[in-house]
């Protein structure tokens, strides 16, 4: 058993020295109009606007697709980078659909 403690720590001493970490995420802060709004990142739902605006989003760290959508309004799609470890925010007003 102590053998195979012993293996376990130095495999991970050898995943840190050679650079094996998790990967690093950061967070991307969406606000905006309206609060109802619909925002999905790489395709996922993630929430509405409003509750982004005050929270975040914890992502993978690069680039990611951002797409906000709500009834009676244009959607918005845009391409976002997030830096690990840091935070990207973006503000979006949805332009109303006239009548």
């Amino acid at each position: 058993m102590l053998a195979s403690l012993a293996s376990l720590a130095s495999l991970a001493s050898f995943s840190m020295a050679t650079g094996c970490a998790a990967p690093q995420s950061g967070v991307l802060r969406v606000a905006g109009r309206p609060d109802e709004a619909l925002v999905t990142v790489d395709d996922q739902y993630v929430g509405k606007l409003g509750r982004l605006k005050r929270f975040g989003v914890k992502v993978p760290a690069g680039e990611h697709r951002l797409t906000i959508e709500a009834n009676g309004h244009f959607p918005h799609d845009q391409l976002v980078t997030v830096p690990g470890r840091g935070e990207t925010k973006v503000d979006i007003v949805l332009e109303p659909v006239p009548e």
